[in-house]
């Protein structure tokens, strides 16, 4: 028999109001004289949709009163009446080209407090509370936030986890329903290992609900399914009692974070099995970081998921191959463990839930879609990506739910203008979008990562985000509302910049006597990337550079004593960061002169010491004699004495001596002449 065990490559790190139409006047022009009869005159159109206004009465009023009034005093028709008891109002319908006429009439009413447009209001975007929302990137990276919009998910979708068993952890309340456990043979079908529930938790964890995550399908229900042991390993033929049980029970989604390097008929067969019963079948391909296909996977009538990154690249650990894995989803996602703490949950084996939380709220968009549709709908609308590592690309949940959306719902269409996709981002960022619809936009949102920022209801839609706090990656969303109460929205990413970049000065080195010009060695450092760096000395910019590897001349010239250099260096997006160093500028050379030596002139018959002077504020480094422009000796300490041989030197001999300071300035004294 074929032993199956986990994918997850182990890693889980803690951590309405409407008008009414009027009826439709339908009149004929007759002529008592046939012979001069006129063709008949062309019914009128149906009126258009009635204006509701909103009458607030004074105590005691009729609510009739103001109706009657209106039509005895104006030409005005009530279409309509409506009252408001509990709040002393009534509503009245009149036609719109008499609306402002009717307003007016109503507002001089004595009865009548105060008169107001009837107004229609839509939901507002759907976000969650969950504390650790923020942090689950693969939402926002998918644009489930977008999707939300249209659906949270139904209890009506069931999801089988074919798994370790799911313990109703309290991020899953109410959302596993009776299962069993084929691996001891009963209806117990908790977890005892924790990848089920980790799982579970990916598609199905209640969100908005104050706790842990948000899963993908808030409202889904979870069919836990156990084939896998405490150790994570379970044998096919479980695997297989397990899926076609699932198919019986009525699973629309069965999640198999699970599998095997072997190929299996009884696999094979009881994924066909489920195919057959209308359920769309999601598999893990595996964490190998191969392209050997991983079982159930494989098989071409499953779902095979892959691992994506934030940047949709794949992750090492991932299996990959586009002639057998047909989906990339992130495969670092977070969810609630058996102990109710909430943790890093890595693998395949994440990535898969996800796309099965996806096919649930695409399900629930339109109950009525079949399997084969639902497939279609999470393949053909995924996002591409580079490489070919997976034959149709990241899974998108905005899309696919919008694919799987009956025709009939006519949501605004909405689109961001500013700023592109995956652009960087600091500080305020104005986000511009535009948003059209059949009826009205009444209002659009922005949100980002799933959090409501602001909103515009005025066309052109201009928002501004504070990106400050934002993690990197950051998903911008655009819902727009319209006058029905549908929604549509559009995304993109944003790669979030508000740090300078990473500076340092490698040279000179701390207190570094320096005269001239200094190179000021820099290693500058910012994912965004270095636009320039400059080099400041008491406050005041004296060299720029845009150059890697960004290393500035200074002039030192004029400066004398300690400076403090400051290096700062800006970022593309205009973010800065400084580094600083002291050094000690000298630019003055030192004293030198002959102290004891051989007057000018004189005759050297032996060796002599030649004795010199020499002085710097900052220190003396040496001192070297020369002869004829050779150096024919040097001292560093003081008091300075070199020795000369004559014996071989030429018989006529010009002396110099020379000190140089610590920051390499040079003196030379009045040249001597000596004969041999």
């Amino acid at each position: 028999m074929h032993h199956a065990g986990l994918v997850t490559g182990g890693s889980r790190r803690w951590r309405t109001i409407a008008g009414l139409l009027a009826a439709a006047i339908a009149a004929v022009a007759a002529n008592p004289i046939p012979a001069l009869a006129e063709p008949p005159a062309p019914a009128p159109a149906a009126q258009a949709e009635a204006v509701a206004l909103v009458v607030g009465l004074r105590p005691g009023t009729d609510p009739d009163a103001p109706a009657r009034r209106l039509e005895a005093t104006t030409d005005v028709e009530v279409v309509d009446t409506d009252p408001i008891d509990a709040v002393r109002a009534v509503t009245v319908d009149v036609p719109p080209a008499d609306a402002a006429q009717a307003a007016a009439a109503l507002r001089r009413d004595p009865a009548v407090a105060y008169v107001e447009a009837d107004r229609r209001a839509s939901r507002a975007a759907v976000t969650a509370n969950d504390p650790y929302r923020p942090d689950q990137w693969g939402l926002d990276r998918v644009s489930v936030p977008g999707a939300w919009q249209r659906t949270t998910g139904s209890t009506g979708v069931t999801v089988a986890v074919v798994d370790t068993g799911v313990d109703q952890v309290s991020d899953l309340s109410g959302a596993v329903l009776p299962g069993y456990d084929f691996v001891n043979s009963d209806a117990d079908a908790n977890d005892d290992e924790g990848h089920g529930t980790m799982t579970a938790g990916v598609i199905a964890a209640r969100g908005n609900n104050g706790i842990g995550v948000a899963g993908v399908c808030w409202s889904c229900k979870i069919l836990p399914v156990k084939v896998l042991g405490a150790d994570g390993f379970g044998w096919y033929s479980d695997i297989a009692d397990g899926i076609t049980w699932a198919a019986d029970n009525g699973a629309d989604i069965i999640n198999l974070s699970l599998g095997g390097s072997s190929d299996s008929q009884v696999l094979r067969d009881a994924v066909a099995y489920a195919v057959a019963q209308g359920v769309v079948v999601i598999a893990a391909a595996g964490n190998d970081g191969s392209s050997t296909v991983e079982y159930p996977a494989g098989i071409p009538a499953a779902v095979a998921v892959a691992a994506s990154g934030e940047a949709d690249t794949r992750y090492s650990w991932s299996n990959y191959g586009a002639s057998w894995v047909d989906l990339a989803a992130p495969g670092c996602n977070l969810s609630q463990g058996m102990d109710g703490f909430v943790y890093d949950f890595c693998g395949t084996s994440s990535a898969t839930p996800l796309v099965s939380g996806v096919a649930a709220l695409a399900l629930a968009a339109d109950p009525t879609a079949t399997a084969a549709e639902l497939e279609a709908a999470l393949t053909s609308t995924a996002a591409p990506v580079s490489g070919g590592w997976v034959a149709d690309g990241r899974v998108d949940a905005l899309r696919a739910v919008e694919a799987m959306t009956p025709s009939g719902y006519d949501p605004p269409s909405v689109a961001i203008t500013t700023p592109t996709s995956n652009a960087f981002a600091r500080g305020t960022v104005d986000v511009a979008a535009t948003a059209t619809d059949d009826g009205s936009v009444t209002h659009v949102e922005l949100l980002a990562n799933g959090e409501v920022v602001t909103s515009d209801s005025t066309a052109p839609y201009e928002m501004a985000w504070d990106s400050t706090g934002s993690r990197r990656r950051t998903t911008l969303t655009v819902v727009a509302h319209d006058d029905d109460g549908h929604t549509g929205s559009a995304s993109v990413g944003a790669v979030v910049d508000n740090t300078g970049p990473t500076v340092t000065i490698t040279a000179p080195a701390y207190r570094k006597k320096v005269h001239g010009q200094v190179t000021v060695f820099t290693s500058p450092v910012d994912p965004s990337g270095v636009a320039r760096v400059e080099v400041l000395v008491d406050g005041h910019v004296v060299r720029t550079d845009t150059t890697a590897p960004f290393s500035p001349v200074w002039n030192s010239a004029g400066h004398n004593g300690p400076v403090n250099l400051t290096v700062r260096a800006y970022d593309v997006l205009g973010n800065s960061a400084v580094a600083y160093r002291s050094v000690i500028a000298d630019n003055i050379a030192p004293s030198v002169a002959f102290r004891s030596a051989p007057a000018h002139g004189a005759r050297l018959r032996s060796t002599v010491t030649v004795g010199v002077t020499a002085t710097d504020t900052y220190g003396v480094n040496r001192v070297e004699l020369l002869v004829n422009g050779v150096v024919v000796g040097r001292d560093t300490t003081a008091p300075y004495a070199i020795a000369l041989n004559p014996a071989g030197r030429p018989s006529t001999m010009t002396a110099q001596v020379r000190a140089y300071d610590e920051a390499g300035n040079v003196r030379y004294a009045t040249a001597r002449t000596w004969y041999r």
